[in-house]
């Protein structure tokens, strides 16, 4: 899990933690935050944007209602309580013991969990509120804590992302670095360097976020160091498989594919010998027996 952004302001990192049963009066003293329950109402505006920003960018050519329920996934309360459990939010917060006893005894500890939900939702708040650069310091977390939602969100939805007549180049693919390897034999005669080259702080409406930029070198089947793609992403390893779909899909395809059949001929070439050694080996004993005889 990518490490949690700290909350500047004492009177909101206490609050975060507090449940409204723990006070028997007034719960909000005016312009005071006392418990959670005003922050959770404004993590929850939060959470619900920063997860459609980032939808709506890893997946253009959904519909409007795959991206509804790709957003769901990502905010639910399910999602949200294991969060929290992640980071250790279950032992912080503060509930009146038979408060949390009840909620505990519910079926499959859905009580507890909408509280741990609630609480995740809050921190989320309280780190926007904090400090100047609050909310994109919430965003690039969320965006990297929600980074293995997205990636089986891909899996599941990669008909609809992936139209048949798409320009390949305008098409993510997460393993894209595993196929360019497979179809060279990396390791076998070539070699692919993925070399970050930059990191760019984004402006805007994506201040607080980084862009990677990499280069993709070729060393083998007659190239040395051959520029094969510059490509940028969201992390490294995004930036990576953007290069690898550069080289397979854009200017140096026909590089590609000229390595690829030389990778297909040497590694015919390496099976034809291993027979061949093979065979010799099976004959050497009847050779020697002939001697002895």
């Amino acid at each position: 899990f990518p490490q949690l952004p700290p909350v500047a302001s004492e009177k909101l990192r206490s609050a975060v933690f507090k449940h409204k049963s723990i006070y028997s009066q007034h719960r909000d003293g005016g312009d005071g935050i006392v418990t959670y329950e005003k922050l959770e109402y404004l993590g929850d505006a939060y959470l619900e944007l920063f997860a459609s920003r980032l939808i709506y960018h890893r997946f253009p050519n959904l519909s409007a209602g795959h991206m509804s329920r790709d957003r769901e996934t990502l905010v639910k309360n399910e999602t949200l309580a294991q969060f929290s459990r992640a980071y250790g939010f279950d032992a912080k917060v503060e509930v009146d013991k038979s408060v949390k006893t009840q909620m505990e005894q519910d079926k499959a500890n859905k009580g507890f969990n909408k509280v741990l939900g609630d609480v995740f939702e809050a921190y989320v708040a309280a780190v926007c509120l904090s400090h100047e650069d609050g909310f994109a310091a919430a965003e690039k977390w969320l965006t990297a804590l929600w980074a293995p939602k997205i990636i089986e969100l891909y899996h599941a939805h990669r008909t609809l992302i992936h139209p048949d007549d798409a320009d390949p180049l305008t098409l993510f693919d997460p393993n894209a670095t595993e196929e360019l390897s497979r179809r060279l034999g990396s390791g076998k005669g070539c070699k692919l360097d993925y070399t970050p080259v930059t990191t760019i702080e984004m402006k805007g409406d994506q201040l607080g976020q980084n862009l990677w930029i990499v280069q993709l070198r070729l060393t083998g089947y007659g190239h040395t160091s051959r520029l094969l793609a510059t490509a940028k992403g969201a992390n490294q390893k995004e930036a990576k498989a953007w290069a690898a779909i550069k080289a397979m899909h854009g200017e140096t395809k026909s590089v590609i594919e000229e390595c690829e059949v030389k990778c297909q001929a040497a590694k015919s070439r390496r099976i034809a010998q291993k027979e061949m050694e093979k065979e010799s080996q099976d004959k050497q004993p009847s050779d020697s027996v002939k001697t002895q005889s």
